[in-house]
């Protein structure tokens, strides 16, 4: 499953990768928290949407537009 940078508000058309709260290769559990970003407007944190072990795409301070993939999460 891909993981997308979400689009909070209508306004939005990019995010930064602020913090990752999870490694790469490791297990997540659907709804975990897994990233931190932030907007023009706001900082929000991300929760897994899928449980697997998750691929991390996007680094860490990197601008992504929304709707772009971050990270992939392969399902158990």
């Amino acid at each position: 499953m891909k993981v997308l940078m979400p689009q909070i508000g209508m306004t939005m058309i990019e995010g930064t990768v602020e913090k990752w709260l999870i490694e790469d290769g490791a297990h997540i559990e659907k709804g975990s928290p897994m990233m931190q970003i932030t907007t023009e407007k706001l900082d929000n944190e991300i929760e897994a949407t899928a449980t697997g072990t998750i691929k991390l795409i996007a680094k860490e301070g990197d601008i992504v537009p929304c709707g772009e993939v971050v990270a992939e999460i392969e399902e158990e």
